[in-house]
């Protein structure tokens, strides 16, 4: 067993779920503890969905302050609920992460070998999955976002094999997102993901969660080593939800790293 391990963490102000083992951190967090007012409040992290850049600004920097990773490491993808997949280094830390013009472009899973270059995707309601790998020379890193095109694609498959050709699967958590009590296609949907995940769709409800998970298993993460988060965006008002707010509302950043290095850089760049 690798020993990954899950819970809740505060610091100052900000909520956020931790997963960590293996020489990496990935957290979730809430909406809580920024500055965005409403529709935005508090803690969005989204700079492209109409709220003030200086409030999404303060809230990045914030979060950065209290997970430990600076935001001048972080990189961030410009997503297109697509499969696309690009890995990163130390070249590209701090890309995405005060503006919009430098993400990395098209981009909707980004893999890392490079210690305390944190990756970023976009969510609210969409399903963010962490996977590691023990690579050559450290752990190995995949941050994807998978809409319900990405999931259908195979977005997390791609990202953990992926990782699988680098060195030995150990884990991956899939973080909060729209779950099966809410996750409710028309009938044409949902007979297109009856038909690539048999069983995942109970009446009009499609369960993500297990489509994300049985994309894991089939890569060769082992599945005691899968951790679901089981929490609901749409559900639980903790998070951002673009269903139940009809669009117009923040988004969370999911981030995750290695850290064997140390990941503050004091506003490294």
């Amino acid at each position: 067993m690798s020993g990954f391990t899950c819970g809740w963490r505060v610091d100052g102000g900000l909520r956020w779920l931790w997963w960590g083992g293996a020489g990496v951190e990935a957290v979730f967090p809430t909406r809580e503890g920024g500055l965005s007012a409403d529709p935005y409040a508090s803690l969005n992290l989204g700079l492209a969905v109409g709220d003030d850049p200086a409030a999404v600004l303060e809230n990045r920097r914030r979060l950065g302050a209290a997970t430990g990773l600076d935001v001048g490491r972080w990189v961030v993808p410009s997503q297109v609920h697509g499969t696309h997949l690009v890995e990163v280094g130390e070249a590209e830390a701090g890309r995405g992460a005060r503006d919009l013009t430098s993400t990395i472009a098209e981009t909707d899973g980004l893999l890392t070998a490079a210690p305390g270059v944190g990756l970023a995707v976009s969510h609210a309601d969409c399903v963010p999955v962490v996977t590691v790998a023990a690579g050559a020379a450290g752990p190995v890193i995949a941050a994807v976002h998978a809409g319900w095109r990405g999931m259908l694609d195979g977005i997390v498959e791609e990202a953990a094999a992926a990782l699988g050709r680098r060195g030995r699967l150990l884990g991956a958590v899939v973080g909060p997102s729209i779950g099966p009590c809410c996750f409710t296609v028309d009938d044409a949907l949902r007979r297109r993901f009856d038909a690539r995940f048999p069983g995942v769709a109970t009446g009009a409800a499609v369960d993500l969660w297990e489509c994300a998970a049985r994309q894991l298993r089939a890569a060769g993460v082992p599945a005691g080593e899968i951790t679901v988060t089981r929490l609901c965006t749409s559900c639980d008002g903790r998070f951002f939800s673009h269903r139940r707010e009809r669009g117009v509302t923040g988004r969370h950043l999911t981030l995750a790293w290695r850290t064997d290095r140390a990941a503050a850089a004091n506003g490294e760049s």
